[in-house]
C-alpha cells in the first residue's frame, strides 16, 4: 500500500509547522549531542553548545518549512512557519555567535553551500535524491566539531592532539552510520528491488566497516566500533535479501525501519560514551 496519501494528510495538519521525517531526529540530536557531551567532558563552558543545540533544532525546523513552501511552488500555508522559523533561528544564531565569540562565523564556509544545494533541490522537487540526503548527512555529523569547537581554527591549531582526533572520529562515525542509513532506506523503500542500488547501499557499509577495523589496527580505536558497522553492513544486505529483492519477501514499512535504525542510534551513542 502506498503511503502517499497519509504523507500529504500530515503535510496538510501540520502546515508544515512540525517535521515529519521522523527518522531526521537521530540525526539532528546525536551529533550535536556527541559534540557536546564531550566539551563538558574536556571542562569547556556550556553556554554555547546549549545555545548551539537551539539554533540547531529552530534551524532544522526552518529549513524543513522552507523546503515544503519552496517544493509547493511557495503556497501561502508554508509561508507563516518559514518565517517565524527562519526568524527565531536568526536571533538565535546571533545569540549563539555572542556567545561563541566572531570566529564562529567560520563554520558557515561548509554549511551555505550545503543548505543552498539542499533547498535548490528542494525548489526542484528532488529533496530526496541520494545526493541530498548525504550532504545532509554531511552537514549534519560536522555538528559534532561545531558542538566542541567554537571555531574552525580550534580544530586546525589542534590537529593532531587527542582532543581534536576523538572529535573527528565522533564526526566520521556519525557519517559512516547515518550515510549508510540514506542508503539502507532507499534500498528498502524507494529503490527496493533495485540490485545495482542494492550494491552501492553495501559497498558504502563494507567501506565503512573497512574504515573502521583500519582505525582499530592503526589508530587504536575501540574494536567494537568494526564490530558496530559490521552488523550494520550485514543489515543492509540481509533485509533487502529477505523482503524487497524477493517477489514474495515481506514489506517492511518505514515505522518498522525507523525501530530499527532507532536501536542502532542507540548501540552508537552508547558505544561512543562507553569508549571514549
Amino acid at each position: 500500500m502506498s503511503t502517499a496519501p497519509s504523507t500529504r494528510t500530515r503535510r496538510h495538519r501540520t502546515g508544515g509547522w512540525v517535521p515529519n521525517q521522523h527518522g531526521a531526529w537521530a540525526m539532528v540530536v546525536i551529533p550535536w549531542s556527541l559534540g557536546t557531551w564531550q566539551r563538558f567532558r574536556d571542562g569547556e563552558g556550556a553556554a554555547y553548545a546549549l545555545l548551539l543545540g537551539l539554533f540547531w533544532v529552530v534551524g532544522y525546523f526552518a529549513f524543513h518549512a522552507t523546503s515544503l513552501w519552496l517544493k509547493s511552488r511557495r503556497q501561502h500555508r508554508y509561508l507563516r512557519p518559514t518565517v517565524t522559523y527562519a526568524a527565531a533561528a536568526a536571533v538565535l544564531g546571533v545569540a549563539t555567535w555572542w556567545s561563541a565569540g566572531p570566529a564562529l562565523i567560520g563554520w558557515a564556509v561548509p554549511f551555505v553551500p550545503v543548505l543552498a544545494v539542499a533547498l535548490l533541490l528542494a525548489a526542484r522537487r528532488r529533496e530526496r535524491a541520494l545526493i541530498g540526503g548525504l550532504l545532509t548527512v554531511a552537514a549534519a555529523s560536522l555538528v559534532v566539531l561545531v558542538a566542541r569547537f567554537a571555531s574552525p581554527l580550534e580544530v586546525v591549531d589542534g590537529w593532531g592532539t587527542p582532543t581534536v582526533g576523538r572529535a573527528v572520529g565522533l564526526a566520521l562515525i556519525c557519517l559512516g552510520y547515518f550515510g549508510g542509513t540514506v542508503f539502507f532506506v532507499k534500498s528498502m523503500i524507494r529503490e527496493r528491488g533495485n540490485a545495482g542500488f542494492l550494491a552501492l547501499s553495501v559497498g558504502w557499509h563494507v567501506a565503512a566497516t573497512a574504515v573502521a577495523v583500519l582505525a582499530t589496527l592503526l589508530a587504536h580505536a575501540a574494536p567494537w566500533w568494526a564490530v558496530f558497522f559490521g552488523l550494520t553492513t550485514v543489515r543492509s544486505l540481509a533485509l533487502p535479501l529477505i523482503g524487497p529483492m524477493r517477489p514474495s519477501g515481506p514489506a517492511f514499512t518505514p515505522r518498522q525501519l525507523g525501530l530499527a535504525e532507532a536501536m542502532f542510534s542507540v548501540a552508537l551513542v552508547g558505544l561512543a560514551l562507553a569508549t571514549a
